[in-house]
């Protein structure tokens, strides 16, 4: 039998599907706290590397926690955002910007 679009999406279409909504969102609201995306409530450009930061964080620790287990489509989704994320985090912060300084 030949799956069809009426067809509900097997199980792992689902959560393929819901990792790349996952990865988009957390790289979304990266980009809103590094100024680049207008902020939802005030429609206007807001710079918060701390907040950005702590996205890009959550994005490294889902890389860590997953490798291995993902697949190619996933896996290059995941890396591409965080490289270009951490390039413009690196970028904001070297036009003036402050980041966090780790815990020592």
């Amino acid at each position: 039998m030949n799956p069809t679009e009426n067809d509900p999406p097997s199980p792992e279409d689902r959560q393929a599907g819901l990792f790349a909504a996952l990865v988009i969102q957390q790289t979304n609201a990266a980009l809103m706290y590094l100024g680049l995306a207008p902020h939802p409530q005030t429609g206007k450009p807001q710079q918060d590397l701390e907040a950005a930061e702590l996205f890009i964080d959550t994005l490294t620790m889902l890389e860590a926690k997953t490798k291995g287990n993902l697949s190619a489509e996933e896996q290059s989704l995941l890396k591409e955002s965080l490289t270009s994320l951490r390039l413009t985090f690196v970028q904001a912060v070297s036009k003036g910007g402050t980041a966090a300084q780790p815990a020592v």
